[in-house]
């Protein structure tokens, strides 16, 4: 079924999904919950969460101790994930 044109997806790219993969449970559905609570935010658009970068071809995204990759393809409405990284230590739990 197509998107109304208010609705927004995510996706994760090949690599992402790879990354993806090698976390442990609880990470993917932290990632998940935080992806799914951004495209559907009646108030704000996914660009709105992301931070740009200085030198790279997408955005960053903080979903607590993770750093994701992401571009927001206004045309499409989805919010591409290119890279899952995590930045242990430095970060509190609730750092959303």
């Amino acid at each position: 079924m197509p998107a109304s044109d208010d609705e927004w997806d995510w996706r994760l790219t090949d690599p992402a999904e790879r990354e993806y993969e090698k976390l442990q449970p609880h990470e993917q559905e932290r990632i998940v919950s935080k992806l799914d609570e951004i495209v559907t935010d009646q108030w704000r658009d996914p660009s709105d969460y992301l931070e740009p970068l200085t030198g790279a071809p997408h955005s960053k995204l903080r979903i607590g101790a993770f750093r994701l990759g992401c571009k927001a393809v206004q045309d499409d409405q989805i919010l591409w994930v290119y890279t899952i990284e995590k930045r242990p230590g430095a970060y509190t739990p609730d750092d959303d």
